[in-house]
């Protein structure tokens, strides 16, 4: 039986209702299930109104940053 593929998700989260939503972190997971799980047993030392679990490949960017030693002209894809 072949091992499951691990993604990667985001975690944000804020501290009071009505408060910034900030990026707290990332885990690993098979699946969002799991990624839920792993971020609230990770995650815990605030007391969070709310935590969202982010599949990293649903990320729609608008802008996306260079990398940091990109060569001048080159394009990131």
């Amino acid at each position: 039986m072949a091992a499951k593929q691990r993604k990667t998700f985001d975690i944000f989260a804020r501290i009071k209702r009505g408060g910034e939503l900030i990026h707290i972190g990332t885990v690993e997971a098979e699946n969002e299930k799991l990624a839920k799980v792993y971020a609230s047993f990770t995650y815990d030392e605030e007391d969070w109104s709310e935590m969202i679990v982010v599949d990293r490949s649903q990320f729609v960017w608008v802008k996306k940053p260079h990398g940091l030693f990109a060569q001048k002209g080159e394009r990131v894809r």
